[in-house]
């Protein structure tokens, strides 16, 4: 996510659960980043966080937040959403956020549901042409996505275990031999 709004001229903003994590982001195009806290989050830090998010951002906040987290950190993430801005809903590893319908309605924001297997069933000619444009910007080397391992599938155990764990730093791969 972070390469492809860096090719895609975007001003990204990482955050994620370690510094090492951060780190990875920034060598991959971000220009900042935040660490968040790891586990429930109480009012008073959910607060914090959002403010942590809105001093990265800017006065006018984010134009665009990629949520892959969910759980108690969505919230914070969008309150730091510009007017007219977009909160994507990836995943929710942390678990399924509640989120107070006021923000949107004072933010003039949207939130929008991104599942790739639904929209290339919808919509199966975007998806073959979104699919083209992510050939061609790792053709000519805007996006290398990173592989953190590979496994062999005897050991895909391992790799689903360090996927649910969240010790991956970006991609890992399973390989038949």
């Amino acid at each position: 996510a972070v390469e492809l709004g860096a090719a895609m001229g975007a001003r990204v903003i990482a955050a994620a659960s370690t510094q090492e994590k951060v780190d990875l982001a920034l060598a991959k195009g971000a220009t900042a980043g935040v660490v968040y806290p790891t586990g429930a989050l109480d009012k008073s830090a959910s607060k914090a966080l959002a403010g942590e998010f809105k001093q990265v951002t800017g006065k006018a906040g984010a134009g665009v937040v990629y949520d892959a987290v969910g759980g108690d950190y969505a919230e914070a993430a969008l309150r730091a959403v510009a007017w007219g801005g977009r909160f994507l809903v990836i995943g929710f590893p942390a678990g399924i956020p509640s989120i107070p319908l006021n923000l949107p309605l004072l933010k003039g924001c949207a939130i929008v549901g991104v599942f790739w297997g639904s929209f290339a069933e919808h919509d199966p000619a975007a998806s073959q042409q979104n699919g083209r444009e992510l050939v061609e910007m790792y053709a000519a080397g805007k996006i290398r996505p990173h592989v953190s391992e590979r496994y062999a599938l005897a050991d895909g155990g391992k790799a689903i275990s360090e996927l649910t764990e969240r010790r991956v730093l970006g991609k890992v791969v399973v390989t038949i031999d």
